[in-house]
């Protein structure tokens, strides 16, 4: 794999406090201000990067995913179909060079980072992609109603070659 792994942000201990108003600072500092402005702003950062790995997603192997900030790490979630096995999914993308782990729920969460740069997310979403379809056998096509145009067109490719496959047998 090219370059360092990807790793999700780890959540700064003063944001909870940020969160909570639990904090104090003396009288004329404006340090607590501006930190909260600061994960303000990294905060839509991250749900940008989510929204964008969200998209990849669905155009490409029809799969839902939401923005998360749990266990102190930042990721997107992966909505799997049922009964897989979600360890072995988390891993196969881990051993990509993208951070990901299976939660106490056995979801996957793919790591994101505010710092990610438009290579790094399709670099995720590239990874999670081939994993997802390697060990699922599932695209955008197998869904039921294809929502954008590339998705259609997969559709109509895998119907063809379907049809090359499995001809249909004649009556004579």
């Amino acid at each position: 794999m090219r370059g360092e792994k990807l790793e999700a942000w780890r959540i700064p201990p003063v944001w909870k406090g940020l969160r909570e108003n639990a904090l104090t600072a003396p009288e004329n500092s404006k340090s607590l201000q501006k930190q909260g402005n600061l994960l303000k702003a990294t905060e839509q950062a991250l749900i940008e990067v989510a929204k964008d790995m969200r998209e990849g997603l669905l155009e490409t192997v029809g799969v839902e995913s939401r923005f998360s900030i749990d266990d102190e790490r930042c990721s997107v979630i992966l909505k799997l179909p049922d009964g897989i096995n979600t360890e072995q999914i988390a891993e196969a993308i881990d051993l990509e060079n993208i951070e990901a782990w299976c939660d106490s729920q056995k979801e996957v969460h793919i790591g994101i980072s505010p710092w990610f740069s438009t290579k790094d997310v399709d670099q995720a979403v590239l990874s999670a992609v081939k994993v997802i379809h390697v060990l699922l056998g599932i695209h955008a096509a197998d869904t039921a109603q294809p929502q954008t145009f590339a998705q259609k067109l997969m559709s109509s490719i895998a119907e063809v070659m379907q049809l090359q496959k499995d001809p249909p047998k004649s009556d004579d």
